[in-house]
């Protein structure tokens, strides 16, 4: 059986310079896997890739 992954909690504060780096590094598992996932379904890869590009994009919050 496959291991789940998980996401841990952040070392550093949002405000902290590395914070970012670790986000991304916390996230590339998971997003490695839902395209993997996708791909295995007979979509583009690089289709979804663009398409979770543009769902992100609308989480965020006008400044």
């Amino acid at each position: 059986m496959a291991k789940a992954l998980t996401i841990s909690a952040p070392q550093h504060k949002a405000m902290h310079a590395a914070y970012e780096k670790e986000c991304r590094e916390v996230l590339s598992p998971h997003l490695e896997a839902l395209l993997d996932k996708v791909e295995a379904a007979g979509w583009d890869r690089k289709q979804a890739a663009s398409a979770l590009m543009y769902l992100s994009a609308m989480h965020l919050k006008p400044a």
